[in-house]
């Protein structure tokens, strides 16, 4: 069958992206892949497919399409060699691990050379295959009738399999759009693979496998699963059941109290997001922005926090203050827009409890005290909560000073990109200064959201002392 048949045959729902199984598990081995770089070569792909089924393909082998329709937000007046470069660069000189979801999806047909093979001789088993590709072999950027324009060509060995792929996975686009960090992009697009499995579940493997193919970035550290599933697995799971059109259910194997092995089972949901056309990401308030000096990445998490239209707003904002004359220089653009934003939230926070205040004076006299029995649970509570707050603190008094160092840079980082922290708290964690009263409650907060988890304060206690007792024998060096 030839390739623009099979792109035809897989073109039959709307909406949706059959993307190759061997492009769903990939691992950047060389620089980070962010999440709007993994959703614009979902799209590329689908534009891809679409032009091979239509012949419309260069006659080189390369895909063109305006940039707008890649990345939204690109628009006639965007400079290409500094806005567009840094994110066609990002798919041009990542250099991604293709790994196999199961060992049935091993032995692909990709185009590989069989010199020195005999004729006629059957093709050698494969076994524990790797392979690594850049995800794209070359990009053109260029002006064409006043627009930005991008052609892009594929690593040849792989171009068949992603653009006429024999084995598919259908991604819903309208799902893709909406999933807001790259762990959720990944995980969806793989246990969208097993959507229609009769046995319900992904392949199982080992944590770490799993780890490395959910993460962006190849620089970070594979930290403990428990923490890693904190972090960012269990939100990923949470966000593509409330949004999509499959449900994700965890499922660990232990040796012992250690995971060793996990595989998700997944469902198909009743719900069905309305089919929609590949939209391709925004990256309109990330390129106004860059323009203030804000990072990406600190517009993104914005965006996830307070939505586009707060962000948009806020931008608007941050502009007006900085077409004034005689403005004074911000040393932290990132965390001037964070302030603006933050403020006007609570702003509108404060005017709707006012109106319900006011709706209800009417209704409600005197508001009754709590029983002294309430009282008395939450001073029990504070007390439990003062309790593992000073086991935690002792637990990280006990780490190597190189350690202590490492996790107040974290939080300093933190800091210095999503709030306004004043000048002396900045001072004392430059310094490594934790145990100073001003800093002493952020840094063991981070420390202990990202040992035990968010709800480390609420967990049972039982919960608690486990974890407490597992961190211990981590860093004894014990299990």
């Amino acid at each position: 069958m030839s390739g623009a048949a099979i792109v035809r045959q897989m073109d039959v729902v709307q909406g949706m992206l059959h993307k190759s199984v061997i492009a769903l598990a990939i691992v950047p081995t060389n620089r980070s892949l962010t999440v709007t770089g993994r959703k614009a070569y979902s799209v590329m792909l689908h534009l891809a497919q679409m032009q091979a089924a239509a012949g419309t393909e260069g006659p080189d082998g390369g895909f063109a399409a305006p940039l707008n329709s890649i990345l939204r937000g690109f628009g006639a007046t965007n400079s290409i060699s500094s806005d567009a470069k840094k994110y066609i660069d990002q798919m041009i000189s990542t250099k991604v691990e293709w790994r196999p979801l199961s060992k049935s999806e091993q032995q692909l047909p990709l185009t590989f050379d069989t010199n020195g093979k005999e004729e006629g001789a059957p093709a050698p088993q494969i076994t524990d295959e790797l392979r690594i590709f850049n995800l794209l072999a070359e990009v053109r950027i260029y002006k064409r009738a006043g627009e930005n324009w991008v052609t892009w060509y594929y690593p040849p060995s792989i171009r068949e399999e992603l653009v006429s792929p024999s084995r598919w996975a259908q991604v819903d686009f309208a799902v893709l759009r909406q999933l807001s960090t790259y762990c959720a992009v990944a995980l969806y697009e793989m246990c969208a693979r097993y959507r229609d499995s009769p046995a319900g579940v992904t392949s199982r493997q080992h944590w770490s496998w799993w780890a490395e193919t959910l993460r962006s970035s190849p620089t970070s550290k594979v930290r403990a699963w428990r923490k890693f599933k904190n972090e960012f697995v269990t939100p990923a799971i949470k966000e593509i059941n409330e949004l999509g059109d499959i449900e994700i259910e965890l499922i660990e194997f232990r040796r012992g109290r250690e995971v060793e092995y996990v595989q998700f089972g997944v469902k198909k949901m009743a719900r069905r997001p309305e089919r929609i056309a590949p939209a391709a990401p925004d990256v309109t308030n990330i390129l106004r922005g860059g323009k203030l000096g804000i990072r990406d990445t600190v517009i993104e998490e914005l965006e996830r926090t307070y939505g586009v239209d707060a962000v948009t707003e806020g931008l608007d904002r941050y502009e007006r203050f900085m077409s004034g004359g005689d403005r004074p220089r911000i040393g932290n653009a990132g965390a001037y827009l964070r302030t603006i934003i933050a403020n006007k939230a609570r702003e509108e926070a404060a005017a709707g409890q006012g109106a319900t205040s006011e709706s209800s004076v009417q209704v409600v006299v005197e508001p009754a005290k709590p029983p002294a029995v309430a009282r008395s649970q939450r001073d029990i509570e504070d007390a439990e909560r003062h309790r593992r707050f000073s086991l935690i603190r002792d637990q990280f008094a006990k780490l190597e000073p190189d350690e202590q160092l490492e996790w107040v840079r974290r939080v300093r980082d933190e800091a210095d990109a999503t709030t306004a922290p004043s000048p002396s708290i900045m001072k004392r964690l430059a310094r490594g200064e934790w145990q100073s009263p001003l800093v002493q409650v952020m840094v063991i907060q981070h420390y202990a959201k990202s040992e035990l988890g968010d709800d480390w304060a609420s967990l049972p206690t039982e919960e608690f002392e486990s974890l407490m007792a597992a961190d211990a024998s981590s860093e004894r060096g014990v299990g």
